[in-house]
C-alpha cells in the first residue's frame, strides 16, 4: 500500500510482465523485484542496439487510481540517459506528462495525455518512442 489513494495495480503489472515476456526484444522480466517492489522491470536485449550500448531497461509502475511512471534507460560507458511517461498529480506539469531524454528532468517535462488504460500507452506511445529511439541510435553517435 502506497497511501490511501495509491495501491500497486499488481493485476496490470502481472499483465503487461507477460505481454513483455513474449517479445523478442526482451531479455528478462522482473515483476516486483526486493530493490523496486512496486515496478516491473524489463530488460530490453542490447543486441538489437549499437555495440556501445551497455544496458536498456524499462521499469513500470502502475496504480489503481489510473496514476503510473514508465521510465527508459539506457547506460553507455558509464553515461545514464533517460526519460520518463508518467500519470501523476505534481506541481510542476499537468497530471499527464513526459520528462524526455537525456535525464528526465523536472524542469524540461512537458504536458501529453495519453489514453486512459496504461497497455495502451505502452502499446501506442511508449514502444513506438523506443523502435525510434533504436534507429536514431544506429543512424547517430551523437544521441
Amino acid at each position: 500500500m502506497i497511501g490511501p489513494d495509491r495501491t500497486v495495480d499488481e493485476a496490470t503489472l502481472q499483465y503487461l510482465a507477460q505481454a513483455f515476456g513474449r517479445r523478442p526484444e526482451v531479455r528478462r522480466t522482473s515483476l516486483f523485484p526486493t530493490n523496486k517492489p512496486e515496478s516491473l522491470v524489463v530488460t530490453l536485449d542490447t543486441d538489437y542496439y549499437p555495440e556501445r550500448i551497455d544496458d536498456v531497461s524499462l521499469e513500470l509502475r502502475a496504480y489503481t487510481n489510473g496514476d503510473f511512471h514508465v521510465s527508459y534507460r539506457e547506460i553507455r560507458a558509464g553515461d545514464r540517459r533517460r526519460c520518463r511517461w508518467g500519470r501523476h498529480d505534481q506541481p510542476h506539469n499537468a497530471r499527464d506528462h513526459y520528462p524526455p531524454l537525456p535525464d528526465a528532468e523536472t524542469a524540461a517535462a512537458v504536458n501529453r495525455s495519453f489514453v486512459t488504460d496504461l497497455t495502451r500507452v505502452i502499446e501506442e506511445t511508449v514502444l513506438p518512442w523506443v523502435d525510434e529511439r533504436v534507429g536514431t541510435l544506429w543512424e547517430s553517435d551523437t544521441n
